[in-house]
């Protein structure tokens, strides 16, 4: 998605978000000039295209040339996306861990959401023929990222990680996931909260929903600890709890937004939350709320409390 960041005190450092279908007025690079960015652009080819639903593409970006070194990343960052013909930069949210940069077959995920606007993604819309294999040249950037800075300085020790993502938001936290599970070991036994929320597709389509399969199989590896809660909006039946099965996993599906009291239940009881992450991308009206729920929040280190807006 396109990304934009803005500091908001005293802890909120969010970037441009990963996909919008709005209009773009301000170019990515003005708007995420204070951000963080790597100094290198690297050159990278356009190998594959998979399109999720109407809305959603996902691109597989590999090294160009392997001898000169590929680039790192946290998870949780951005690229600045140079495409062929575009004069500027597009922004749009890694998906994939950065462990998959260190494979034997290295790649960068990318999904970016059909935006006719935003002329990088309207390139990156083109029928695939027409621009599979393109040589793209990116720059990493952003300071919304996992593992938490305070936890590492401090030597404290995590009690629960609470992710909380508002339909295309849900690309940041989708590294994070993935780079928490690979990287968890025995002695890691804190808990994962996972708050997503999305349009439904209907009963039967539940399979278009971006990422849902694969955050699925990672919660299957966290076990019963950890909580995976899907919040279907748009529904013709609102309010109504139901089961359905995607990925051959039960999952409870509430088709609801989210509320303050699913957040609050999230964080933990209130003499452990001073141990606990939460990090919440999502569009800026939602993003807003929960982080100052979650900043006021009883117990809670509001230095701990992250976020990200998109558009």
């Amino acid at each position: 998605m396109n990304l934009f960041f803005r500091r908001v005190p005293p802890i909120i450092r969010p970037m441009a978000s990963p996909i919008s279908r709005s209009k773009v007025s301000i170019p990515h690079t003005e708007r995420t000039a204070k951000e963080p960015r790597d100094n290198n652009l690297h050159k990278v080819l356009l190998e594959r295209m998979e399109q999720v639903n109407d809305d959603i593409r996902l691109f597989r970006l590999v090294p160009a040339d392997r001898e000169k070194g590929l680039m790192k990343f946290l998870a949780g960052q951005w690229l600045d996306v140079h495409v062929p013909t575009i004069p500027k930069a597009g922004g749009f949210t890694i998906t994939s861990p950065p462990s998959l940069l260190n494979s034997q077959e290295p790649y960068i995920e990318l999904a970016i959401q059909k935006s006719p606007s935003n002329p990088p993604a309207a390139w990156l819309w083109r029928p695939s023929d027409s621009i599979l294999g393109s040589e793209l040249q990116v720059r990493v950037g952003g300071s919304f990222t996992w593992p938490s800075a305070n936890f590492q300085a401090e030597a404290r020790k995590l009690k629960r990680a609470v992710f909380v993502a508002g339909g295309v938001g849900i690309n940041p936290l989708m590294s994070m996931l993935s780079q928490l599970v690979i990287n968890r070991e025995a002695k890691d036994d804190f808990e994962v909260q996972f708050l997503y929320s999305t349009k439904d597709p209907g009963p039967s389509n539940l399979s278009r929903i971006l990422f849902l399969g694969r955050v699925q199989q990672l919660f299957k590896a966290l076990g019963d600890k950890s909580q995976l809660q899907l919040f279907l909006t748009q529904s013709k039946d609102k309010q109504i709890d139901s089961k359905s099965q995607v990925a051959g996993e039960d999952m409870s599906i509430q088709r609801r937004r989210i509320q303050e009291e699913d957040l609050l239940r999230a964080l933990g009881p209130v003499d452990e939350r001073i141990d606990t992450v939460c990090y919440i991308c999502g569009v800026p009206g939602m993003t807003d709320a929960f982080v100052e729920l979650a900043q006021k929040a009883e117990g809670v280190d509001a230095r701990n409390v992250f976020c990200e807006k998109w558009w």
